[in-house]
């Protein structure tokens, strides 16, 4: 355990950065630390001390893809089915973290998601072709949205 007795809270958010270089960096950004503040003290009270505030606040950097969504798919081609792809978690990949390698691992051992399926999870919307004609994927545009 990286930090025993602490908990990990965190915002999606931030300003985006450049991950090759390693001076940018939004650590003690209190744009994001205040509104996690208040949601702990709102919401958490009465089951861990917030009186003293953040214990230590990091910048934590991560990969997007540019819809925010996971990519879940057979890499297809000539490998077909031979080979999964699992990625572009977006920072929130890590509470997923079950579900999606129980399905990864079907996949791979498989050739189908069985667990996915049983959930009503259409695997399709996490398909690596949804950037083929669009390279925002699954992001819809705000015009597109209002229509």
């Amino acid at each position: 355990m990286e930090h025993p007795g602490l908990i990990k809270i965190a915002m999606h958010g931030g300003t985006p950065c450049d991950a090759r270089d390693s001076s940018s960096s939004s650590s003690g950004d209190s744009a994001l630390v205040e509104p996690v503040a208040r949601w702990i003290d709102a919401v958490l009270t009465d089951h861990v001390e917030t009186a003293g505030g953040p214990v230590r606040r990091v910048a934590c950097m991560y990969s997007m893809a540019p819809d925010e969504d996971f990519v879940i798919d057979f890499l297809g081609g000539e490998f077909g089915k031979d080979v999964v792809v699992g990625a572009g978690f977006s920072g929130h990949g890590f509470k997923m973290a079950p579900a999606v390698g129980r399905i990864l691992a079907e996949m791979a051992m498989d050739g189908e998601a069985r667990t996915a399926a049983e959930a009503g999870v259409e695997l399709g919307f996490f398909r690596i072709g949804r950037f083929v004609d669009n390279p925002k994927g699954n992001l819809k545009d705000s015009a597109e949205d209002e229509a």
